[in-house]
This record gives C-alpha cells, sequence and structure tokens, in this order.
C-alpha cells in the first residue's frame, strides 16, 4: 500500500490558507481557545465570560468577530464596548494587529465615520460604545452575533441587551457575548447576568492564574503592587470575584459579616416610637421605610418598605399604601386602635405631593434634616457598627442597596444603581436614622407598680399574628398575670 505524502507547504502559505478558511484559532493561546469553544459550542442566548485584566480577552473577541464575518458572508456582527473612545483606543488597533498578515483581498476596511468594519463577502462588524446613548445608533436591523466588551462597565447594559440587542437576533437565531471583570458595584446589571449564566451553564470563569503567558512570579508582582493577593482590587480584578470595595461603598459596615446579625426579624416590644420616612424619586425610585424605636435595647427596627417608580407614583396610590402598611404594622391588637407614627419625614422634591398627601389624605411628612450629606451617613454608619440597627428580610430593597450602594467618583453623590434608581432607599435610611428621638421613653412613669393595667404581648408581633392568635384573643381574660393564686 502506498501512502499519498502531503505536499509541503510554508508557514506564509499556511497562514494564507487558513485566513482564506476563516479560521484563527492558531492566533489564540491555550486560555483563548476554551473562551472560543464555550462561545462556539454553547447553546445558550447568552454566553459570559468572567475575565482577569491581562488575559487577552478584547484579543479573542475581536479574533472571534473576525473569524465569523470571515466564514460567514452577509452576516453583521455587533460589537460594544463602555465608551466610543474605546473602539479607536483598544478595539480598532486589536483588529489591525489581528489582520497585518491577513490577505489583501479579505482583509476588512474601516470606515471611520460609521464605526464599520466592511469584508468583501458583505460581512460588516459594527461597533458602538454605550455612553451617551451612542448603542442607539446599532438598532435596529438584524445581527448574526453579538459581542459586549468590558461588560461591567457598560452603561443601562440591561436596556442594551433586552431592548436592543436581543430584538435584532429574534430572526436570526443569533448569540450574546459578554466578557468583563466584575464591576465595582454588584448592583451593575452584569452581574445580574453573571449569575444567570452560572445558572445555564454558560459560564466561563478565567483568573490570572489561567493565563498561560505569566509565571507566578509576574502575579506576584501584580498582586503586590494591588496590596497583595487578599487585597479587594486584586479579587476583584483579577481573581474574578464578585466584592465591593470599602473605599467605595456608602456603607462599608454593612458586608457580608455584619449583615448576618442586622438582617432578623424582632417583635414590637410592649411600648415603642414608630417612624417613617421617605426619599421622593422624580426620575428615581421612592423608597418608603417603617420603623420602631425599642427604648430598651435602645435600637432601631427596619419593620418593612415600599418600593415605587414611574407610572405607580401618584398621590392616591401611595397615600393608600402608606396607610395600609401603617395600619397593619401598627394597630393595637386588643383595642383595634391604630397607633399613629411619633413621627414620619421626607425630602423635599415635590412639594406638590407632599401637600397633597397632607391635604388629602391626612398624612403629614415633614421635610427631613439636610444639614450634611456626610454627617447624615457617618451617623447610619455609627449605629451599623453598634449594632443598634436591624433589618426585617422582607426589606429586599434596602437591605440590597446597603449592599451594594457605591459612590459616584467624585463621591459627591451616589452612583445609579441597576433597578434605575440612586440607591435611594439608603436616603430613605439615613433621613430616618437623623430624626429618631433617642432620648424619649415611651413607657409610661407607673409602667412597673401598674404593669396589671397594660396588656401586651411581647413574643408575637402584629405582622406575624396566627389565626389561632387571633382566634384566642377573645377568649383571654383581663388579668394579673404576676396576681398569687389561692
Amino acid at each position: 500500500m502506498t501512502t499519498k505524502l502531503k505536499k509541503n507547504i510554508s508557514r506564509d502559505e499556511a497562514i494564507e490558507a487558513l485566513w482564506y478558511k476563516g479560521r484563527l484559532h492558531w492566533k489564540l493561546d491555550s486560555n483563548q481557545k476554551e473562551m472560543h469553544k464555550m462561545c462556539a459550542e454553547n447553546p445558550n442566548k447568552i454566553v459570559v465570560l468572567g475575565s482577569s485584566r491581562q488575559l487577552g480577552k478584547s484579543f479573542f473577541l475581536v479574533c472571534y468577530a473576525l473569524e465569523y464575518c470571515l466564514q460567514n458572508k452577509n452576516s453583521i456582527v455587533k460589537f460594544i464596548a463602555p465608551q466610543v473612545k474605546d473602539i479607536k483606543r483598544i478595539i480598532a488597533p486589536i483588529v489591525r494587529d489581528i489582520t497585518s498578515d491577513c490577505p489583501e483581498d479579505i482583509r476588512p476596511s474601516y470606515k471611520t465615520q460609521e464605526h464599520i468594519w466592511r469584508f468583501s463577502n458583505g460581512s460588516e462588524i459594527q461597533l458602538a460604545g454605550t455612553d451617551n446613548g451612542h448603542a442607539e445608533s446599532i438598532r435596529g436591523n438584524k445581527a448574526n452575533l453579538c459581542i459586549i466588551d468590558e461588560a461591567g462597565f457598560c452603561d443601562d447594559l440591561d436596556y442594551i441587551v433586552n431592548s436592543i440587542l436581543i430584538p435584532t437576533t429574534t430572526m436570526t437565531g443569533g448569540k450574546i457575548i459578554m466578557a468583563s471583570t466584575p464591576p465595582k458595584s454588584l448592583d451593575h446589571d452584569f452581574v445580574r447576568f453573571m449569575r444567570q449564566a452560572q445558572l445555564n451553564d454558560a459560564f466561563i470563569k478565567k483568573t490570572i492564574y489561567d493565563n498561560p503567558r505569566l509565571n507566578l512570579d509576574d502575579i506576584k508582582r501584580i498582586a503586590d503592587a494591588l496590596g497583595g493577593v487578599e487585597s479587594v482590587d486584586f479579587r476583584r480584578e483579577y481573581l474574578v470575584e464578585l466584592i465591593t470595595s470599602e473605599e467605595d461603598a456608602i456603607i462599608p459596615e454593612f458586608n457580608p459579616k455584619t449583615k448576618i446579625n442586622l438582617i432578623k426579624t424582632k417583635n414590637l416590644p410592649p411600648f415603642y416610637d414608630a417612624y417613617v420616612s421617605m426619599d421622593l424619586g422624580v426620575r428615581d425610585l421612592t423608597v418608603v421605610l417603617f420603623a420602631h424605636y425599642d427604648f430598651k435595647t435602645a435600637t432601631v427596627h427596619i419593620m418593612d418598605e415600599i418600593v415605587m417608580s414611574g407610572k405607580e407614583l401618584v398621590t392616591d396610590a401611595l397615600a393608600s399604601r402608606i396607610k395600609a402598611k401603617e395600619s397593619q404594622l401598627w394597630t393595637n391588637w386588643q383595642t383595634g386602635e391604630e397607633i399613629k407614627p411619633a413621627l414620619r419625614v421626607s425630602d423635599n422634591n415635590n412639594l406638590m405631593l407632599l401637600n397633597d398627601l397632607q391635604i388629602k389624605h391626612d398624612l403629614l411628612f415633614l421635610p427631613a434634616r439636610k444639614d450634611g450629606l456626610d454627617a447624615s451617613i457617618n451617623n447610619a454608619r455609627m449605629l451599623i457598627k453598634q449594632g443598634r440597627l436591624t433589618i426585617d428580610p422582607k426589606c429586599v430593597t434596602l437591605i440590597n442597596h446597603l449592599e451594594t450602594g457605591i459612590w459616584n467618583r467624585a463621591r459627591t453623590s451616589f452612583a445609579r444603581s441597576s433597578d434605575k434608581g440612586h440607591f435611594d432607599a439608603i436616603h430613605s435610611l439615613i433621613y430616618l436614622l437623623r430624626h429618631v428621638d433617642f432620648a424619649r421613653n415611651p413607657y409610661p412613669s407607673d409602667y412597673k407598680s401598674n404593669i396589671s393595667n397594660y396588656h401586651f404581648r411581647e413574643s408575637i408581633s402584629v405582622a406575624n399574628e396566627t389565626k389561632f392568635e387571633s382566634d384566642l384573643k377573645g377568649l383571654i381574660k383581663k388579668r394579673n398575670p404576676f396576681k398569687k393564686r389561692f
């Protein structure tokens, strides 16, 4: 049997042949080839790459986009980065670097005004930034592949994916690939996409230790420059951990360790002062918090919350929900009498609404003290540090905002949150805590000497009352529990 020998070809001839086939895997390292396999073979609509810095993530994404266009004529790839300037500063140079050995007749040309790389087979890579609404430029038409680089730093990521990109891939069955290091705030949309991709088995995580171009000494130098392997920056940027820096956090005292003791359900004491605070959102969220102050333990307990936004926020609806919540939380279980809050406070961003609440609905909100944002926040931080604040698990928005809230870059105000708010629950919380009268004792002066005259339950709150307990009320006779029986 004779064996036909392959004709020997030069390296340049091999490179040319691979370009014409649209096969660029030979330009990737072993780490990037694993990313390629995930993106090419995973059946999910959205694939997420959690990537360390200096891993060659952007190089891989550009390579994958080029390869797709070469292999599929008349295809459209939408390539998105956080800012338009990133296209010129990062993406365009990578394209030129990768295509430096590409045959001239299939090499894409860049159309500067349109931000498009155009191929001779009719395919295009359309580039856009997410800053200042630039992503709207790639709205409409079809897309066979969508790539989002540095997704953790893109503005309005949820809107871009769901309102701009997914509709363009409906008819083509196109895939969306997003890659990034984790964002500073855990409230960024990318975190949600990361977690969902993990559940769908459509997530790949690559840390600095996966980088074949770096040795342990290189990694040590990088870690040392950032404060060591346990530093927040190294863990987030190079180990791809979801973590918020204490320097960026609005309330750094609220963290995974401390929240174990902060989040709990508490029963109403026999006597207490109730408080309501509100942060009114014009474009952001409106958050109303309901709390009571326990004089005996000197602690404030946030019992519940109301969160409204957009078209929901009309005076009648807001008033109805506030009254219903107050009635639910603070009604005397024996007499049926509603216990009025000691104080309601709010910012004054919407004076007309506050006026309507008072005149039409008998809900008086006094203007919150605004004698310094830092002072108000420091007050909240101290109370948390001292263990004098607890929060019911029902307050999911407040808990989320405390966990993920960060400052803007200038530290002049709060950054925006992924729920389209401004970490508004934190504003509502600091208003409340600034107005609690910690010195007022709500217990009657004769409380101990005439305890038989006061009928209350310390063990069961109204909100947690069972049907059995409700039925039992009518059977309970007034008596002195401390009187001797003979």
